[in-house]
């Protein structure tokens, strides 16, 4: 019986109301993995580092089927531009 009770007086505070429609979410599209590696093995050869250190942090879809990745490198980063088929458009330090 005080089970019962407990698990009453517990379902009343959750919360029936529904989310604010304007709650940002992440919609964000990411480069597929297949194109971070390929922006992270051209760092590797541009930048003469080796490819354990550089690692994608983060990237993007941008218009056209392109995407940008940012990359560091033992606190060195960079970005580059890659389009869906895997060329590198460019590869710069920031």
């Amino acid at each position: 019986m005080a089970l019962a009770a407990g698990a009453f007086s517990l379902g009343g505070c959750v919360s029936n109301t529904p989310a604010p429609e304007n709650m940002a979410r992440n919609t964000q599209q990411t480069a597929p993995a297949d194109l971070q590696v390929a922006c992270a093995n051209a760092a590797t050869q541009k930048f003469g580092a080796d490819h354990a250190s550089v690692l994608p942090v983060s990237s993007s879809a941008l218009d056209g089927g392109k995407y940008q990745i940012i990359l560091e490198a033992k606190g060195q980063r960079s970005t580059c531009l890659i389009d869906q088929t895997g060329q590198v458009l460019s590869l710069e330090k920031m």
